[in-house]
């Protein structure tokens, strides 16, 4: 039976709780009032003309029995006697012996009834028990029962990477539930997929964290996916619950680098299995800018698997009320000291930070976790930081780190995440490049400055803390602050000068471009020191190059490419890829008319090869070719190879309208795209009565899926969700902070939480 750790929850945490638990237990509504704080009321029913209750909630878990006795008996039994409620019921966080429900009970007379209306929290952990639904509807209080903590806290099999372990157990600490996360759990739950996407810092880690949270607190294991999709299948075991999260799958700045060759139809195939799989789900984050960029790409992730499993975080997601409980967890949870603390009490220090436009978790965090120590003031910090969010690490990267350190995170972010002794050698080279000294020593020293601060070392890789990192040294070397030229000449990874140069392709990358346009020669000599390190995907490769040759206007990296395309069509078997790199050499001003002309006639020969070996395979290997093209390839076949096309579609067509008997509704898109073909090429006028008699049987099969569709019981997007009240006035939201951020104002120690 589990049992919950109510100290973990915060005064306001508690009191929303009690409203709902004596809600049922008293059988009457009722309402928070946090007006009542000098008043001695937290929670009332009071309907006009009916009896009064009062339910006060003493969230003392710290303070003990005695005080907490003490308190009551000398202060609230006034506060109670001027109320002169018909009924006092006591709800507490603390222990009460049978003797100590008695004292309470003989001095709050007559307006205690019982010693039933006196709950400790023994009566309320039992009462909560009984309530399984009660508990999910509160993520903070389920997530305080034993089989969460256990599953959060505890080495097991259930999650394997210690640090997401501590990092899920950190961010349950300080998360506030919003709408955002409710409909990102409703996705799961309905899709077994879900895709978070929003701006940086708007929350989207801290949701995927959460939902894994979540499952695991239900038994499922937990598995982080770190390089791409191929992880799920190696990690998949049939019969065992597991989620799979696979944060920034798009990378952190760029496509290129983090998407790998088709993985955009690994990933959809993984997708489609694990929403067809009861015990699997995907959690997956992503840039919104990121996404619209990858889509633009890559077709197959426009298509509706990946629009059906989106859901975004909105900054409107964190209303005025839901900051203020972000902000209260993470001040509530923090290491700053009383006198700090107290200063959040005030209404002019927290207001300006939940109602700041640039409000944003991860900020608020970074500044409790940097400034702590070095502002008396951090309220006022944590508004500046809001106005100017580059200022918290700027000041830290360009006036507190040694220069060992600031290039150690400058090769960090070409590589987005990398091993120790891989980062120790590039790091070497470019110290060298940099005619600076290198050793052993100083790279442990600034690998120890950085670590937990800036950087993460988890099981011998090393990675950014968190995003925003990355966004700064992205500003760093886009200020010219970096020495780009020497940074490239240490890059032995083609994904190193792929998420530099694309860096510099974003909104706000003008300054790494210009850089790049003065460094024409060191660029090309990158590219073909880390050729090596290309994938097989070297088709897009290619393509990369010639924009970036393009883009910064480098002959010599044409020339790179023109080599290297020619060789292409002899290996090759990507089509598809073949004819857009065929495309944008024709549309290049950098690639010679004779190298596009000799390209695209190696291309139209790999075509017309591949073409002939489709139709000895059958209709259906033409078929499935003819679908990975995504385009009409007609054009590109002779009349004999298209003629044999043709002929390969009315053998199935004629086998189709002979014996129909085998077809079902799984046969509607093989027979739309059967018929499309033959319309395309006009053969459906030469065969018209088989063309009809399979058309007709199509029109059957899609008529009886409709039909089906219809029958089908309307689902009302509401069953199953909790109530949700309309919103409150800004003024009434202000009120409600109010009252639990002056909680904070009798900080006494300087312990967290």
């Amino acid at each position: 039976m589990d049992s919950f750790e109510l100290g973990r929850l915060t005064d306001h945490d508690f009191e929303e709780v009690c409203r709902d638990l004596f809600t049922e237990l008293l059988g009457v509504p009722l309402e928070i009032f946090p007006r009542g704080r000098d008043r001695g009321i937290d929670l009332r029913h009071a309907p006009e003309g009916g009896p009064c209750t009062i339910v006060q909630c003493k969230h003392w878990y710290r303070s003990g029995r005695a005080k907490l006795l003490a308190h009551l008996t000398d202060v609230e039994v006034r506060k109670v006697a001027a109320l002169k409620p018909d009924r006092y019921v006591l709800a507490t966080t603390v222990e009460l012996t049978v003797d100590a429900k008695e004292k309470l009970r003989t001095a709050f007379a007559p307006h205690i009834r019982s010693t039933e209306d006196i709950h400790g929290v023994d009566d309320i952990v039992a009462a909560l028990r009984e309530r399984p639904q009660l508990v999910e509807r509160h993520f903070r209080l389920w997530l305080s029962g034993t089989a969460a903590l256990g599953a959060l806290l505890h080495k097991g099999p259930l999650l394997r990477s210690d640090w997401l372990r501590r990092e899920l157990a950190k961010v349950a600490q300080t998360f506030v539930p919003h709408e955002g996360f409710e409909r990102a759990r409703r996705l799961l739950d309905e899709q077994h997929v879900c895709i978070v996407t929003g701006i940086p810092g708007a929350g989207k880690t801290t949701v995927a964290r959460m939902l894994a949270a979540w499952r695991m607190g239900h038994g499922w294991e937990v598995h982080e996916i770190s390089q791409d999709v191929d992880e799920v299948t190696e990690l998949w075991r049939d019969g065992v619950p597991q989620l799979f999260l696979y944060d920034d799958f798009l990378g952190q700045t760029t496509l290129l680098p983090q998407f790998g060759k088709n993985e955009d139809a690994r990933l959809l195939s993984v997708m489609r299995a694990i929403r067809d799989a009861p015990d699997k789900a995907l959690v997956m984050t992503t840039r919104h800018y990121l996404l619209e960029e990858a889509r633009r790409k890559h077709d197959r992730l426009a298509s509706d698997d990946v629009r059906d499993a989106l859901t975004g975080i909105r900054l409107t997601d964190l209303d005025l009320l839901t900051r203020g409980r972000i902000l209260y967890n993470h001040v509530h949870r923090s290491a700053l000291r009383p006198l700090q603390k107290r200063q959040f009490a005030a209404r002019d220090a927290w207001l300006p930070v939940v109602s700041h436009r640039n409000f944003s978790p991860r900020l608020i965090e970074e500044t409790l976790r940097i400034d702590l120590k070095r502002e008396p003031d951090v309220a006022t910090a944590m508004v500046a930081n809001l106005d100017n969010p580059r200022r918290i690490w700027e000041r830290i990267v360009e006036n507190e780190l040694t220069e060992e350190a600031v290039q150690l995170l400058e090769i960090v972010f070409t590589y987005g995440s990398v091993g120790l002794v891989e980062l120790e050698e590039t790091w070497t080279w470019y110290r060298r490049e940099s005619e600076r000294e290198a050793d052993g020593r100083r790279f442990r020293h600034a690998l120890q400055v950085l670590d937990g601060t800036m950087l993460v070392i988890d099981e011998g890789v090393v990675s950014f803390h968190n995003p925003s990192i990355a966004d700064y040294i992205r500003f760093h070397l886009n200020a010219g602050r970096g020495q780009l030229g020497a940074l490239l000449a240490s890059c032995g990874d083609m994904q190193q000068v792929v998420r530099l140069v694309n860096a510099g392709r974003l909104a706000d990358g003008g300054g790494i471009i210009t850089q790049l346009m003065q460094l024409k020669e060191e660029l090309t000599s990158a590219v073909l020191g880390a050729e090596d390190t290309v994938d097989d995907d070297r088709e897009d490769h290619l393509e990369w190059a010639l924009d970036t040759a393009e883009t910064i206007g480098s002959s010599s990296l044409a020339d790179y490419v023109a080599e290297r395309a020619l060789e292409l069509p002899r290996w090759s078997e990507n089509t598809k890829d073949l004819l857009r790199l065929a495309d944008s050499l024709e549309g290049s001003r950098l690639i010679t008319q004779e190298v596009s002309a000799e390209f695209r006639a190696l291309v139209d020969d790999h075509v017309s090869s591949q073409i002939s070996e489709r139709v000895a395979g059958g209709w259906i290997d033409v078929n499935n070719w003819y679908a990975y093209l995504d385009e009409p390839i007609g054009w590109l076949a002779d009349g004999t190879l298209l003629d044999d096309m043709v002929e390969c579609a009315l053998e199935e067509l004629r086998e189709l309208a002979a014996e129909p008997g085998d077809l079902s509704e799984a046969s509607i898109g093989f027979l739309e795209a059967l018929l499309g073909f033959l319309t395309d090429n006009d053969a459906h006028l030469l065969h018209e009565e088989e063309f009809r008699a399979v058309d007709r049987i199509r029109e059957q099969l899609t008529r009886a899926r409709e039909a089906a569709w219809r029958s089908l019981p309307e689902r009302s997007p509401d069953r199953g969700r909790p109530v949700k009240l309309p919103p409150n006035p800004r003024h009434e939201q202000v009120v409600v902070v109010s009252e639990f951020m002056s909680d904070l104002g009798n900080a006494e120690s300087d312990e967290p939480g």
